[in-house]
Formats: C-alpha cells, structure tokens, sequence
C-alpha cells in the first residue's frame, strides 16, 4: 500500500503559482527588450558603431590624401609649383600668360 503524505491538489495555489510564473516571465521580458542592456539598446548602439565607423573610415581616407599631399610637398618642388599655380596663379618669367573670358549668354 502507497499512501499520501500530505499532498493534495489546491485549485488556488495552483493559480498563484501560474500568474507568479506569468509575471517572472513578463518581467524578464521586460529585462530583455526593453530594459537598460537590453535588446533596444543594443541595436540602437550597434547603429551608433557603424555610423562612427562610417565617419572613420572617410577621415582616414582623407588623412592619407592629405599624408601623400605633404610627402609630395616635402619631396619635391614640382608640387609646390603646380600648388602654387593652381592656388595663387603663379606665371614664371619665360611664360605668357593669357586669360580667356567666356561670353555672357
């Protein structure tokens, strides 16, 4: 013979147990989606990451421009003339210089 030790079915604790139950669970997904560290938050840094990314990369694009721009200027005065000429006109003695004037329409 089997008997019971003071087991038995308690309709009522059987329904606080369940919505004790609901209400971790709601209350971890509130943690997970919604909470500091949580989900939302980690996609929106993740979109912050790829746009200082984006940034990065376009001023080291521009910082090795400027890098072989200062290498030429340093290596050789044929840059510094073709500087000089696009930037201040610049007309050596033995050229002529002509300005050509488009027509107003």
């Amino acid at each position: 013979m089997h008997t019971q030790v003071g087991l038995s079915y308690n309709p009522r604790m059987y329904r606080i147990a369940i919505i004790g139950l609901c209400l971790i669970f709601a209350g971890l997904q509130y943690r997970l989606w919604i909470a500091d560290g949580g989900y939302s938050e980690t996609h929106r840094l993740q979109d912050e990451i790829s746009k200082v990314q984006e940034q990065n990369d376009t001023f080291a694009t521009r910082n090795d421009n400027l890098e072989a721009e200062i290498s030429d200027l340093k290596d050789g005065s044929a840059a510094m003339e073709g500087r000089a000429r696009a930037d201040l006109g610049m007309v050596r003695k033995d050229e002529d210089f002509y300005l050509v004037i488009q027509p107003q329409e």
